[in-house]
């Protein structure tokens, strides 16, 4: 939703600290019920979008965040 909107109004280029795919994995590996949406890769969303990620330093702290959420 964000890299829609992102690209609906021209900002220019997308950084982002983790993946939809690295979320996927982590909330398997804690056993939590995949999200209800399908994820979308950003240059899926905004094909002309450029883009920059994740950045392994933030992930693995949204990791972390996620981990604590669950209880894992």
């Amino acid at each position: 939703m964000c890299a829609a909107a992102h690209g609906w109004v021209g900002l220019g280029r997308i950084v982002y600290a983790s993946s939809s795919q690295q979320l996927i994995g982590w909330l398997e590996e804690m056993g939590v019920t995949p999200a209800p949406v399908a994820p979308l890769p950003i240059q899926q969303v905004v094909p002309n979008a450029v883009v920059e990620g994740p950045v392994p330093a933030f992930a693995e702290r949204i990791r972390e965040l996620h981990r604590r959420l669950h209880g894992a």
